[in-house]
């Protein structure tokens, strides 16, 4: 993660949202981290970055989105 840039952690079930918005110009790119951590059973984490999901006007609209597609495309996979 760069220096500087602030996200917002989501707990979802068994993963992790990390949201991290990024500036560019007058608007925010919103993108995230989803991670599941390892189960007790000892199934593996797993990691995806999820970019491209918008170009928005605050930081905070950036945010919420990332989440709210985030925690979308976890119910439609797992």
């Amino acid at each position: 993660m760069r220096e500087g840039v602030e996200t917002m952690k989501v707990e979802h079930g068994d993963w992790t949202i990390d949201s991290r918005p990024q500036q560019m110009g007058h608007h925010w790119h919103s993108w995230c981290e989803i991670e599941r951590r390892p189960t007790d059973d000892g199934v593996g984490g797993e990691i995806f970055h999820l970019s491209d999901i918008g170009h928005f006007d605050t930081q905070q609209a950036a945010y919420a989105r990332a989440v709210s597609w985030a925690k979308a495309w976890i119910e439609a996979n797992f």
